[in-house]
């Protein structure tokens, strides 16, 4: 949720709170003037106690408001940091250049943080650059791919196996190399991914925006596993 997201709901919230003064107020003026006939002679002490009770309700309904609306603010304050930091947010991994030499074993990097996989990409710069997945999340430019770790079936985590080097989904057995491209199983595409850009020498992640992985058919990188696969079978 964004902090703007968030405080609409306070919004809204606040307004409710609201609705049953109001409706207090729509009565009283629903009703309109009193007529002559329709006044009485009432003890000092009843007038009083109606003015009292006016007073103290508006004074509620202005405290509530109050309130809510300092703890929207706090809300916010509390939640936006947290928010620039996590998911959602654009996210530093760390160096380009020590980065890539880590990846050189050809292990991705699970990022908790930001819920992705970084894969160095095996294919040529000028392929990626004809696939539009691949273009919008910047892949020919920076040589890096951040691989949403949802299956794009069900969205069931998909672990990396190591023997086979793909990913493969323990749910239902969808498959995708290194590189997050469609082999095998349910899956409608590749995995989704994140734009990669590099920025004054640092890996920057934008995980704000899903970028939907690449169609079916899609093979620039590793076509067959590597060694046994983790999970057997694709229901």
């Amino acid at each position: 949720m964004t902090p703007i997201q968030f405080a609409i709901i306070i919004g809204l919230a606040s307004l409710l709170a609201w609705v049953p003064f109001a409706l207090i107020g729509a009565r009283a003026r629903k009703a309109g003037p009193v007529s002559p006939n329709q006044l009485e002679v009432q003890p000092v002490s009843d007038v009083t106690d109606v003015g009292r009770r006016k007073f103290l309700l508006r004074g509620v309904g202005a405290a509530s408001l109050a309130f809510l609306g300092q703890f929207a603010l706090a809300s916010i304050d509390f939640l936006y940091p947290r928010l620039r930091e996590g998911f959602g947010s654009k996210i530093t991994v760390g160096g380009a250049d020590e980065t890539r030499a880590e990846l050189a074993n050809r292990e991705p990097k699970f990022i908790p943080d930001g819920r992705f996989y970084l894969t160095l990409y095996e294919g040529d710069p000028a392929d990626a650059a004809d696939i539009p997945a691949y273009k919008s999340a910047n892949v020919d430019v920076s040589g890096f791919m951040a691989l949403y770790r949802k299956c794009v079936h069900l969205g069931c985590s998909v672990p990396w196996c190591p023997p086979a080097k793909w990913f493969e989904c323990p749910c239902h057995g969808s498959k995708y190399s290194i590189n997050g491209e469609y082999r095998d199983g349910p899956a409608p595409r590749s995995l989704d991914q994140f734009r990669v850009e590099v920025v004054d020498g640092q890996i920057v992640v934008d995980t704000a925006t899903i970028i939907a992985g690449a169609p079916r058919g899609t093979s620039t990188t590793q076509p067959q596993p590597e060694g046994a696969h983790c999970v057997t079978g694709a229901g």
